[in-house]
C-alpha cells in the first residue's frame, strides 16, 4: 500500500514538470532563516525536478500578510509559518489548506506540538520548532542554575549589598508570568478531551490563579527591582543581565542569538521550582510549515515538507539557527540530550501548557497585563485585580 501511494506521488509530482514548464513552489521562512533550509531545498529540486524559491519575512506576520494577499486576489506562497496560537485565527479566514500526510506522520512528533494543529480530525500543520520559556544564567555571576526559586532568592540576599540580584523577569507580562498561574492549574481557556478550547470558560481569577499570583506578588515585589516593569523593563533586563547585575533572567529562545553575540558566558536550564516544590507551567507554542489554501501545487508542498523534516535534515537545520524540532527520534539523540538549550526546552515542554490556538487569545493579553501590573506596582487587592481582567475579557469576547 505504501508502495502504492509512493509511485502515485511521484507521478503526481512529475507531471508538474515538463520540459517547457517546471513548478515553482514559493516558501516563506522566517526572518534570516531561509538559509537553514535551502541545503535540502535543493536536493528536493534535484529529486523531482521542480524549482523552490525560499523568501525570508518576519515568521510574526505570515497570517496577516497571506491574508491580506487573499483579500487583494494576489498570489500567496505555497507554504509559509503558522504559530500554534495563530491556528483559530488562521482557520477563520480560510488561509489554511489540510495536511493529508500528516494522518501517518504525525505520530513522528511529540502529541502535544502535532496536536496543537489539528481542527475537526485534519491537520493543518508540519511542527517546525517548539519553544518555551528558560532560564539563562551567567555563568561569570552565578555558576550553576538553581533548581528552585528560594535558591534563587537566598542568592539574592547573598548579594545585595553589590546590588547584584538572582533571579529576574518581566513579572508584569502575562506571557512571562502565565508560569505561576499555570502551575497550581489555573487556564487561560478550558480544554475538552479533544483539546479543544473554551472561550467561555476562563480560569484565570479561580482560587488556583489566586494561588500562583500571590508567589508571584512576593517574587516581584520584595525579589525584583521594579525597573523591570513598564515599557523600559525590557531593556533594563538585557542591561542587567549583559553587565552582571543579574546571575539570572526567565526568557525564550528568540533572545539566545542577542545573548550569544553579547559575550555573554551563558547556560541554559529549565524554570526553577515554587517554594512548596511546584514546577512552574510556563506557555509553550509550536512554529509549524503549513500549506496555503490557495496553494496551486498542495501535494508537492505537503511532500516538500515531509522531504525537509526528515530527522537527519531536522538536526542540522537545529544546529544552524537553534530552533528545536519536536520530532521524536531527534529528541532522543544523545548529541540533543547533551545539549544545554534542546534538553533545557525539551524539559520545560515537559512542564507546559499549550498557548490556547483560539482567536479569543487575542483579548486576554492586555486586560490580564492590566491586571499584573496593578498588583505588583499598585498594591491592587491580587483577587480583585483578577476578577477585573477577566471581566474584561469577557467583555471583549463578547463585544466580538
Amino acid at each position: 500500500m505504501k508502495n502504492m501511494i509512493k509511485t502515485s506521488l511521484g507521478l503526481a509530482l512529475m507531471m508538474m514538470c515538463s520540459s517547457s514548464l517546471c513548478a515553482t513552489l514559493t516558501v516563506w521562512e522566517d526572518l534570516d532563516k531561509a538559509g537553514a533550509i535551502r541545503e535540502f531545498a535543493d536536493q528536493f529540486e534535484k529529486k523531482y525536478g521542480v524549482k523552490v524559491d525560499i523568501k525570508d519575512r518576519d515568521s510574526a506576520n505570515h497570517v496577516y500578510d497571506v491574508a491580506d494577499l487573499i483579500s487583494r486576489g494576489e498570489k500567496t506562497p505555497d507554504i509559509f509559518l503558522l504559530v500554534s496560537d495563530r491556528v483559530g485565527d488562521a482557520m477563520s479566514k480560510g488561509l489554511l489548506a489540510p495536511i493529508d500526510n500528516m494522518e501517518q506522520e504525525h505520530s513522528r512528533y511529540i502529541d502535544t506540538a502535532a496536536a496543537l494543529f489539528k481542527v475537526k480530525g485534519k491537520y493543518y500543520g508540519v511542527p517546525r520548532s517548539v519553544e518555551a520559556l528558560v532560564v539563562y544564567y551567567n555563568k561569570d555571576v552565578m555558576p550553576i542554575p538553581y533548581e528552585t526559586l528560594p535558591e534563587y532568592i537566598d542568592f539574592t540576599q547573598k548579594h545585595k549589598a553589590e546590588g547584584i540580584y538572582g533571579l529576574i523577569s518581566k513579572v508584569d507580562n502575562f506571557y512571562y508570568s502565565y508560569g505561576f498561574f499555570g502551575a497550581y492549574g489555573s487556564y487561560v481557556f478550558k480544554q475538552n478531551s479533544e483539546g479543544e478550547f473554551d472561550a467561555y470558560n476562563i480560569g484565570l481569577d479561580n482560587d488556583k490563579a489566586l494561588k500562583g499570583v500571590s508567589v508571584l506578588y512576593d517574587f516581584a515585589k520584595n525579589h525584583v527591582p521594579q525597573s523591570v516593569l513598564g515599557a523600559e523593563g525590557w531593556d533594563n533586563i538585557d542591561d542587567m543581565f549583559k553587565s552582571g547585575k543579574v546571575g539570572a533572567i526567565i526568557n525564550g529562545p528568540w533572545t539566545l542569538n542577542k545573548y550569544a553575540s553579547a559575550g555573554i558566558n551563558y547556560g541554559i536550564a529549565p524554570l526553577p521550582k515554587l517554594p512548596d516544590g511546584t514546577p512552574m507551567r510556563p506557555f509553550f507554542g509550536v512554529k509549524s510549515y503549513a500549506v496555503c489554501s490557495k496553494s496551486e501545487n498542495r501535494k508537492l508542498a505537503e511532500e516538500f515538507l515531509k522531504f525537509i523534516n526528515q530527522t537527519d535534515f531536522a538536526l542540522k537545520r537545529y544546529h544552524k539557527i537553534a530552533e528545536l524540532p519536536p520530532i521524536k527520534e531527534l529528541l532522543a539523540k544523545e548529541e540533543i540530550k547533551n545539549d544545554d538549550y534542546a534538553s533545557a526546552i525539551s524539559s520545560q515542554v515537559e512542564y507546559a501548557d499549550p498557548m490556547p490556538t483560539i482567536p479569543q487569545m487575542a483579548f486576554v493579553w492586555e486586560p490580564m497585563e492590566e491586571a499584573l501590573y496593578s498588583i505588583i506596582k499598585n498594591g491592587e487587592p491580587i483577587e480583585a485585580a483578577l476578577d477585573l481582567g477577566v471581566m474584561k475579557v469577557k467583555q471583549k469576547i463578547a463585544e466580538n
